[in-house]
């Protein structure tokens, strides 16, 4: 399982609503950067694991590469 490193939160606004979304900015292990809606990030560390940290599907996940628990990704603090 590989790891996301937190770097900031963001702010960005919904096209839909119109309403400002929170968004949490993380550095993967491959070098690749992507961002989260925070309050599924909060929701998914709130039912996961004991240490506030989510695991999530890997957003760069090949659906070819077959090993075990490579398309799950810790995201941590």
């Amino acid at each position: 399982m590989q790891t996301a490193k937190f770097i900031k939160q963001i702010e960005v606004t919904d096209p839909d609503t119109n309403g400002a979304v929170s968004l949490a900015v993380y550095k993967h292990e491959n070098g690749g950067m992507f961002a989260i809606d925070d309050t599924f990030v909060e929701q998914e560390a709130d039912n996961v694991l004991d240490d506030d940290r989510a695991i999530i599907v890997d957003p760069f996940f090949d659906v070819l590469d077959l090993k075990d628990e490579s398309q799950y990704l810790i995201l941590e603090d």
